[in-house]
């Protein structure tokens, strides 16, 4: 289905660039993104003493070998990025100015990170709002669910009152 709002020359030009969260991040499934917990990737993180209990196959025993001490090496875990997006549906996203109106904006947003996020193996999920939490697109990675939230754009009629705070606490209390 083709969407007005999906400029499909911007998200070619895009789709190579990666999305890279700047801090380690919490997350259940794997993917390219730096986790605060120890794994099993093939970056090294830090040396830790061995204590008993440990698997000692993660032993190093070339640090055994210069130490006479046992030491684990540990290694970076990589998780994947659960995404929220939070698009205003309330009335005053009506306003256009000289040019686009809010909500066209938003809709390139929201749609455009979503691609690339679920392009790059992340999950995209949306939510719209207005004085309360209207319309919830929970997050997933599978290219399909792009489509769900392309037409929960696309069919999005800002209405009503703006009034964000309580509904981005209701979000927060979700995740």
């Amino acid at each position: 289905m083709k969407y007005d709002f999906l400029d499909h020359d911007l998200l070619s030009r895009l789709g190579s660039l990666p999305v890279e969260a700047r801090v380690p991040m919490m997350g259940n499934v794997a993917g390219k993104h730096r986790s605060p917990h120890r794994g099993s990737s093939v970056e090294f993180a830090e040396y830790r003493k061995y204590v008993p209990g440990d698997d000692t196959r993660r032993l190093d025993w070339k640090a055994f070998a210069r130490s006479d001490r046992f030491y684990i090496k540990e290694f970076e875990a990589d998780t994947n990025l659960r995404a929220y997006f939070v698009v205003d549906a309330s009335g005053s996203m009506n306003f256009a100015g000289k040019g686009e109106s809010k909500v066209s904006y938003a809709r390139r947003i929201a749609a455009s990170l979503s691609y690339l996020l679920v392009n790059q193996g992340d999950a995209a999920g949306l939510s719209l709002c207005t004085d309360k939490l209207h319309l919830e697109v929970p997050p997933s990675r599978r290219p399909a669910h792009l489509e769900r939230i392309f037409s929960t754009l696309a069919d999005l009629k800002p209405s009503g009152e703006t009034g964000l705070l309580g509904a981005l606490h209701t979000i927060a209390e979700k995740i």
